[in-house]
């Protein structure tokens, strides 16, 4: 399972689903988190942190944004460098099943729909967890 001190990296364009993530995310023990609200911001902070003693090692993001959608930004990711097994999620609503589809071709390590528990949301991140460390 992810360390407690593993950097997460939570991306929605709605502040009320970032701060419930978070706080999720605390309290499943989780200690680093950084947020964006875009991904413009959210790739900037991922380069940021790549050059870090603490880079990013697990990304939450919503699907469906204003501009790069989260699916861009993991067709983004997945075309990096270094980046291509960094464990993703990607939170959406049950009515957005393309989406799901186009993201596991695109490599996606799991998936959250809203709205969620804090035990779903472990469950998830604990799949994403075993896809890249089995």
């Amino acid at each position: 399972m992810f360390a407690k001190e593993t950097h997460i990296l939570v991306v929605d364009d709605s502040l009320n689903i970032r701060r419930m993530v978070v706080d999720s995310l605390q309290r499943l023990g989780f200690t680093k988190i950084t947020t964006a609200e875009d991904v413009p911001e959210a790739e900037s902070k991922l380069a940021y942190f790549s050059k870090t003693e603490n880079p990013i090692g697990l990304i939450l993001s919503d699907v469906n944004m204003p501009g790069p959608s989260g699916l861009d930004f993991l067709k983004s990711v997945r075309g990096r460098p270094g980046f291509e097994e960094l464990p993703f999620l990607l939170v959406t609503t049950e009515s957005e099943k393309g989406p799901v589809i186009q993201a596991a071709a695109l490599g996606v390590s799991s998936y959250v729909v809203k709205p969620f528990t804090i035990e779903t949301l472990s469950k998830r991140i604990k799949d994403a967890w075993n896809k890249h460390n089995s």
